[in-house]
């Protein structure tokens, strides 16, 4: 049958993703790590109810198949700031109701499924779709990465809910003849992208629009009382030296500085033109600037000392924002000024 080896391929390469998440260098994100980590299970399962079509397996994939879509959600969800009500409702409800309708009724577990799976699918779209800034209690470093792998997780469970309406569909019509061949199609199609993920993962990216801070003009129109609260930020940022924290999160920020963390990403995204991960990034790289400059003290060091935690994000920030490596930023600045700094072999 064409559908044994395909598992099998698609367990391997989660293997290899999960690694090497787990094992690249700075701060794991639980969220990714968990998605990835469920994922494989449930392949796992998968795998050893075609292959043995035993009863256990069968009532193991069931139950781990309603569990696996309130965990995705928790795990990204968790990172929002809501409110623990809110958090027990989403999560623990709809699972409860499906295990009690596999219990009662066994025949309308498909169905169940289908309708879980798109459920929490949806509602991850859409909180990813919110942007960076809707994780708050995240690090503003991580809080891109987090968005994005939410939105994947999001599509991840929608293509599950139609390929098990698929293939109820199939076991309803045509016995399952076909089921093995759709499980087939359905890890085929997930490869391609598991494959880029393991190629892509910790390399740079083409680097965001840049940031707009309080040192560049804004927009020529913008709300009076955004862009006051931009500038009260600002300076609370500035005086404090908030900037230079790497565990500064959105809540945290909030908390600081005692506003609101949606007025402060509204407040933001309409007046900077970008969202508070790179508008703090900006900060710290005019910081970096400053000590590149005035120190020649290695990049690395410097690159802690600004706040970052990897290098990779700093040398990503940092392009964004100067157009140029650090090394080259220093080297610029030392030949302009005529004087002789020592430059960082490692930049």
């Amino acid at each position: 049958m064409p559908s044994l080896p395909f598992p099998v391929f698609t367990l391997f390469l989660l293997l290899i993703l999960l690694a090497k998440v787990c094992l690249q260098p700075g701060e794991k994100s639980r969220g990714v790590m968990y998605f990835i980590a469920g994922c494989t299970l449930l392949v796992i399962m998968s795998a050893l109810r075609w292959a043995f079509d035993a009863m256990v397996f069968r009532q193991a994939q069931s139950l781990l198949a309603i569990l696996f879509p309130p965990l995705v959600w928790r795990c990204f969800t968790d990172l929002t700031g809501r409110k623990r009500v809110w958090h027990i409702s989403t999560s623990i409800i709809p699972p409860t109701l499906a295990l009690l309708a596999n219990l009662a009724w066994p025949e309308a577990t498909d169905a169940v499924l289908v309708l879980l799976y798109l459920g929490y699918g949806i509602a991850l779209l859409r909180t990813a779709l919110l942007g960076a800034d809707a994780f708050v209690l995240t690090r503003l470093s991580d809080s891109p990465t987090t968005s994005v792998m939410a939105f994947a997780a999001g599509c991840f469970l929608c293509f599950s809910s139609l390929t098990d309406a698929a293939i109820a569909y199939d076991f309803n019509q045509y016995h399952g003849q076909h089921a093995p061949l759709l499980v087939a199609i359905s890890q085929g199609i997930l490869l391609p992208f598991i494959c880029l993920a393991i190629l892509f993962t910790g390399r740079k990216v083409t680097p965001p629009p840049l940031c707009v801070t309080a040192e560049v003009t804004g927009p020529e129109v913008v709300d009076p009382e955004d862009n006051a609260l931009c500038l009260h930020l600002e300076n609370a940022l500035t005086a404090r030296e908030l900037f230079l924290d790497p565990d500064l999160s959105l809540q945290g920020l909030a908390r600081k500085t005692g506003t609101p963390a949606r007025q402060i990403s509204r407040a933001i995204n309409r007046t900077r033109g970008c969202n508070v991960s790179q508008w703090i990034n900006g900060f710290r790289i005019q910081y970096a600037q400053r000590l590149l400059v005035q120190s020649d003290a290695p990049v690395t060091q410097i690159m802690l000392d600004a706040g970052f935690s990897t290098k990779s994000n700093f040398n990503r920030e940092f392009m964004r924002v100067s157009g140029m490596s650090p090394g080259d930023f220093r080297r610029a600045e030392a030949s302009r000024s005529g004087t002789d700094l020592k430059t960082d072999s490692s930049a």
